[in-house]
This record gives structure tokens, C-alpha cells and sequence, in this order.
């Protein structure tokens, strides 16, 4: 975050009196920390990474080995690193 925008939430944290020292200190250490950028595949890359078809990639979503991210009915997508880590390791 812009230390602009950290100054503002530490100005907002230290005016509300229901938050106290060390909640504001544990938020304002959340805030500092760099944001972390996934790589997003679709179903046809993960199912050529993963050599399975459509049903099986269903089914490692149904049995939680893989975490299916939906950004609505027929756009869904996959962490790149989570798909290779199965691809990799196996169910």
C-alpha cells in the first residue's frame, strides 16, 4: 500500500476508540505486507498441465485436491501453482 493511504487508516485507527493499541498495531502489520499476485489458468490449460479430461478436473475439484476460483457460472479458473503442485505430487 501507498504510505499515503497507511497514514490515512493509522489516522482512522488512532480516532476510533473502540480499536485498541495492539489491534490497530496487528491491522496496520497486515497492511504493510506485500500483495502477493497469483497466476489464474482456465479448465482447458489446467486439464493439458494435469493430461485429464473435463470430468476428472471436475471431480479433483469435487474432492478438494483442487480449488476451482468461479467469477461467474461458466467463467471459472485455477492457481497455476496449485495446479502443478498436483500435477507434480499426484492426489
Amino acid at each position: 500500500m501507498k504510505n499515503t493511504t497507511l497514514d490515512l487508516i493509522s489516522t482512522v485507527l488512532s480516532n476510533d476508540e473502540t480499536v485498541t493499541p495492539e489491534h490497530a498495531d496487528s491491522i496496520l502489520r497486515v497492511c504493510r505486507q506485500p500483495v502477493v499476485r497469483r497466476k489464474l489458468i482456465g479448465a482447458k490449460e489446467a486439464m493439458e498441465i494435469l493430461n485429464v479430461s473435463r470430468p476428472t478436473l471436475r471431480a479433483y475439484v469435487k474432492s478438494g485436491s483442487l480449488t476451482q476460483i468461479n467469477f461467474s457460472a461458466r467463467k471459472v479458473r485455477f492457481d497455476d501453482n496449485e495446479v502443478r503442485r498436483l500435477a507434480y505430487s499426484g492426489i
